[in-house]
């Protein structure tokens, strides 16, 4: 059972950004479930119900299993086959009322309207949402629906019975409530408005919905939509050059900082350790900053090695970084620029596929303004 835990601990981790303590918990429940389903299978459905708002993640980690014996690669595929499989699988296991319209939507228009509401709701910073806020994006979804009814009082009734509907079959929108409703999960929320953005209608859309992204490059609540995003796109490389644009912007006007990264660049390049130059570079950043060398050592695995055995080199490096006076703002600055660098490499990591071309020249010059 030790080995088991351990093994489905080390899985989960790649597969969801979460802390260990969560990572534990998740793995445990598992397996406990797992044991109780063994011991009482008649009871199983009603366990999984029970427990719906609050592991729905869980049961989609056992149904992938279950289905392929093994772990996806990445976050965006375990959400896409997961969630395939409970939409595809739940109602045919379980004997759940549903309305007869949600009857006559397909899976992938199932998926589709989960995705509408998911991408308005969370861009407005919406993660609780009323009963009537819900039903009136499913009436715009179903309304555009092949032989849809135009009658306002029947669109009504179907809504509430859709609703109704996905919150009995599957539980991934659920009432918090009475006449509130959420996302079951925020990973789950974050996953559908990433995938609303990358089935946009046309290309020119999609061009259009990833620049408005791009606005939101330093705010950490749309971190994972964009990681998401980068492992949902055919081809990464429009997102990643929109990101390295966007980091580039966000000193542009600013003279000392400029400077002061070009320096930063310089001093990289001479210091006498084997180690990538752009680790160093996240290393100043960090230290001016005050923060873990989390950067660093995702830039290079040898990192902490290498500077635990090499700190005489860096002695005089970092008594020039100290020297270094940076305003508040300009802290803040360098602060998001930094932040927005390593999202970039973040979701050059999670790409499902980037050409050569744009993965080395972002490689080369991670931190390195225009």
């Amino acid at each position: 059972m030790k080995n088991l835990v351990n093994t489905l601990e080390l899985n989960v981790s790649k597969l969801m950004t979460i802390d260990k303590m969560h990572i534990t918990n998740f793995t445990h429940r598992w397996v406990e479930q797992k044991k109780l389903a063994s011991v009482d299978k008649s009871g199983k459905h009603e366990s999984i119900k029970k427990n719906n708002t609050n592991s729905l993640l869980l049961t989609m980690l056992d149904l992938v299993f279950e289905e392929v014996s093994e772990f996806p690669l990445n976050n965006s595929q375990f959400f896409s086959d997961g969630l395939e499989i409970l939409l595809k699988q739940w109602d045919s296991k379980y004997d759940l009322e549903r309305s007869e319209i949600y009857k006559k939507i397909s899976l992938q228009s199932k998926q589709d309207l989960l995705s509408y509401i998911a991408f308005k709701t969370f861009n407005t910073g919406d993660y609780f949402f009323t009963q009537q806020v819900v039903e009136d994006y499913i009436s715009d979804y179903i309304t555009n629906l092949p032989n849809a009814t135009t009658n306002c009082q029947e669109v009504k009734l179907n809504s509430t019975a859709v609703l109704k509907s996905i919150e009995a079959q599957h539980g991934v929108v659920v009432q918090q409530s009475k006449g509130i409703y959420s996302f079951s999960d925020l990973a789950l929320h974050e996953y559908f408005a990433a995938r609303e953005i990358v089935n946009s209608a046309t290309p020119q859309l999609l061009e259009q919905s990833l620049q408005n992204l791009v606005e939101r490059l330093t705010e950490n609540r749309w971190r994972e939509v964009f990681l998401l995003l980068a492992g949902m796109l055919r081809n990464a490389d429009y997102l990643l050059n929109l990101i390295k644009y966007r980091a580039n912007a966000i000193i542009a006007k600013d003279e000392i900082l400029l400077h002061f990264l070009n320096w930063n660049k310089q001093k990289s390049e001479e210091i006498k350790i084997p180690l990538k130059s752009s680790a160093f570079r996240a290393l100043s950043l960090e230290f001016i900053l005050n923060l873990d060398f989390d950067f660093a050592l995702t830039l290079d695995n040898d990192f902490a090695g290498e500077v635990g055995s090499n700190t005489a080199h860096l002695h005089s490096y970092t008594q020039q970084l100290k020297n270094c006076r940076f305003s508040k703002h300009q802290k803040q600055v360098l602060k998001q620029y930094y932040y927005a660098n390593k999202l970039l490499v973040d979701c050059l990591h999670h790409a499902r596929y980037v050409s050569r071309e744009v993965r080395e020249e972002i490689s080369e010059n991670i931190l390195i303004p225009f």
